[in-house]
């Protein structure tokens, strides 16, 4: 009795000071919705933010020994790697937990499409993931090349070198990233500043924001069926579920760190030290940047040298901005979805756009390529026909899914994907005519279905 007592009275002390009885009095009513799709997908942020913080536990610990420097930089982690005691799995868990919480983050923001949790007044939640998503392949970039090895300065020499594609302040922009007109030491400087600074400050302030805006609007409630709208408590029902679905998550993770320390050895998920980097050694062929910038590597190899008076990789640049703007947004031009009404139209855009780049991503890793001689190149045709009947292959499933269960009837966008995929690999023909036939029977099956639907919603008699 005597505990109860003295309990009341430090809750009664702190609450007088702080005022947290209203706090508890908003965890006592918050209720995460209930529907019909799973409740795994509210789980999804919390994971990303789970492997953000194993990141900065992770990346602190790491930041003990490691010294930027051209002479202390590759020497560090080395040091790190092989004399520190457990200074491989520190590192391993650093990796690892950032390859996992971008997989997190992009089913994340994916699933929050296919929910349409981004309509009114959730468009400021959306809008601050997209952001977060940006600075998490931030961090990725800058930390690519701290350890300083071959694989890490080749690889952000061809990343920093697309940015000279930007008109006007290109060669301006080169010089800012990496601290002069070639990748440096002083490059480095400049990324560990970038990695260690400037994004966690950014990204600990728009994670606030983030999770402001979804503690004052709540979780999104599914879009209305005509059922009567249901809740879990979210503490501690759906607290304890979260705490139990981290602890798996960091059980996974440690199993990851102890098996694959230096990652499963595919192209843009690997992290062996390897070689210290040499700026005058020359660049060895099939550098491949991490698996999240693949698409955007492939597209790159896809453009000609020159097009439409231009050069090729501006209107590369110019297309995944275009494509980047329009994820950013989808709840303004969701127009359904703001009346609370199902837009089976976007659905098939997100699976589109999904397979739009598994399948540039599948061709950046070469399959089917076969051997390849040393400082040779695969045969693109070699390479696009087995990454054709794959992404066919998951197409159908995805479609079969999606009919099965979702009942959707809508593939305008994943069926131009597929046919994209297909007059590319299996067909034969070059990859933007493919895309451009691909864009152009997607447009007139969407003005075809948007025409057929307003003549079906027209009053007989002349539809006034």
């Amino acid at each position: 009795m005597s505990t109860a007592r003295a309990d009341k009275r430090l809750y009664r002390w702190i609450d007088e000071r702080y005022g947290v009885s209203p706090l508890i009095e908003f965890l006592r009513h918050k209720e995460v919705p209930l529907g019909a799709h799973p409740l795994f997908w509210y789980f999804l942020g919390g994971t990303t933010l789970f492997f953000f913080a194993v990141q900065i536990v992770s990346g602190v610990l790491l930041l003990v020994y490691y010294q930027p420097g051209e002479n202390t930089s590759y020497e560090s982690i080395r040091y790190i790697t092989t004399k520190v005691p457990f200074g491989w799995l520190v590192r391993s868990v650093h990796c690892w937990s950032a390859h996992l919480m971008i997989v997190s983050l992009v089913v994340h923001m994916l699933s929050t499409m296919m929910l349409k949790a981004y309509r009114p007044p959730r468009e400021l939640t959306w809008l601050t993931g997209f952001l977060l998503f940006n600075l998490a392949l931030g961090f990725g970039f800058s930390g690519y090349l701290l350890p300083w090895n071959e694989l890490a300065f080749f690889a952000t020499a061809v990343g920093t070198d697309s940015v000279k594609s930007v008109p006007v302040v290109g060669n301006w922009l080169l010089q800012v990233m990496r601290g002069g007109p070639d990748v440096t030491i002083n490059t480095v400087y400049r990324f560990f500043a970038l990695h260690i600074c400037i994004l966690p400050i950014l990204t600990v302030g728009l994670i606030t924001v983030h999770l402001i805006f979804i503690q004052r609007q709540g979780m999104a409630p599914p879009i209305a069926k005509h059922v009567a709208p249901r809740g879990m408590r979210f503490f501690p029902n759906f607290a304890l579920r979260d705490l139990l679905w981290w602890i798996l998550c960091l059980a996974a993770l440690l199993v990851l760190a102890l098996l694959l320390p230096y990652g499963p050895g595919i192209p843009g998920v690997e992290w062996e030290l390897g070689q210290k980097a040499d700026p005058l050694a020359p660049a060895y062929p099939g550098i491949k940047p991490e698996w999240y910038f693949l698409w955007i590597y492939q597209l790159l190899k896809e453009f000609p040298p020159h097009l439409f008076g231009l050069e090729g990789p501006q209107v590369c640049l110019a297309v995944v901005s275009l494509l980047m703007t329009t994820w950013a947004l989808v709840p303004w031009l969701d127009r359904k979805a703001r009346r609370d009404e199902p837009s089976p139209a976007f659905t098939d855009f997100g699976v589109g756009a999904m397979l739009f780049i598994t399948f540039l991503m599948l061709k950046a890793w070469d399959i089917g390529a076969g051997a390849v001689a040393d400082g040779g190149f695969p045969d693109p045709a070699a390479v696009a026909r087995p990454c054709a009947w794959i992404l066919l292959a998951v197409a159908v499933a995805v479609t079969a899914v999606r009919i099965a269960v979702y009942r959707d009837r809508w593939f305008v966008f994943s069926g131009a994907a597929v046919l994209h995929a297909v007059l590319h690999g299996l067909v034969g023909l070059p990859y933007l005519a493919a895309g451009a036939i691909a864009a152009a029977a997607a447009a007139l099956a969407t003005g075809f279905t948007v025409a057929r639907g307003r003549t079906s919603a027209m009053p007989a008699g002349g539809g006034h």
